[in-house]
């Protein structure tokens, strides 16, 4: 059963929400945001779980498609320091920590979890390490098709590797369902996908399986509470020059002249 209009007035009732350049957010504390999926799942409530930064942000602004798929969202967690631009009094919460204090749940409980996307055999490598430390975790894990940004398969193989996976998926029947297809794709996809599948809930994670799979290094604590994680990942990653640029740079002005004109 999906998420209806009261189930996400209960989860607003005592929560700031916040809406930045047109995207809706939700401020809270990440044992609230525990408490509330342990709550979905218990009511067989399908839900989903955005972690919009200010990349996505900026992306949103010239993607409506990506725009709803995040509105339209259960859970909205503000991933980024640098949303505190627009609003300081938003609560953070890394969608890495998260997904881990997911994991832990599941891993307390023996449900099982769907590891879906990631560069290669990211997802793979992510199952891997984290059987080492979850033992009581059912784990499955796929690559999944190569997508478009609007999130649609990119050739026939593709297509097929997607109703593959969707049918793997629901025959497995995961409580989580974690996608690491990057932004718009995975926000997008699981929009779309979501009615369709066989799970508890869907979380998107970006670069996450890239953290635990070893690809990347995690920041030094020190750099993420500062808020300069954006150097980290512009020293590991050059290539990312643009996309951090925009969520270092861009990202202030746009919300700065947002206020400007709101005053106004």
């Amino acid at each position: 059963m999906m998420t209806t209009k009261d189930d996400l007035q209960v989860f607003k009732t005592g929560r700031k929400i916040g809406n930045i350049l047109g995207v809706n957010v939700n401020s809270t504390q990440k044992n609230k945001v525990l408490v509330k999926v342990r709550d979905l799942l218990a009511r067989k409530r399908k839900f989903y779980i955005v972690t919009p930064n200010p990349e996505i942000i900026l992306k949103a602004l010239k993607d409506k498609n990506l725009l709803s798929a995040l509105n339209l969202a259960t859970i909205s967690i503000p991933d980024g320091v640098g949303l505190k631009l627009a609003d300081p009094s938003l609560t953070i919460i890394k969608g890495r920590d998260l997904f881990m204090s997911l994991i832990s749940l599941a891993n307390k409980k023996g449900w099982r979890v769907f590891l879906l996307g990631g560069k290669g055999d990211e997802a793979l490598k992510t199952a891997e390490k984290l059987k080492l430390s979850y033992k009581k975790i059912k784990l499955e894990h796929a690559s999944g098709p190569i997508l478009n940004n609007m999130a649609k398969p990119i050739s026939e193989s593709d297509i097929d590797i997607q109703n593959d996976v969707v049918n793997r998926i629901n025959n497995f029947k995961p409580r989580f369902l974690f996608v690491a297809f990057g932004a718009p794709k995975q926000e997008k996809w699981v929009n779309e996908w979501l009615p369709k599948l066989d799970i508890g809930g869907a979380m998107v994670v970006g670069g996450t399986f890239s953290y635990i799979a070893g690809t990347n290094k995690v920041p030094p604590k020190w750099m993420e509470k500062a808020g300069f994680e954006w150097i980290w990942r512009l020293l590991i990653e050059p290539k990312r020059l643009t996309r951090i640029l925009n969520a270092v740079f861009v990202f202030p002005l746009k919300v700065f002249l947002y206020k400007i004109r709101s005053s106004s």
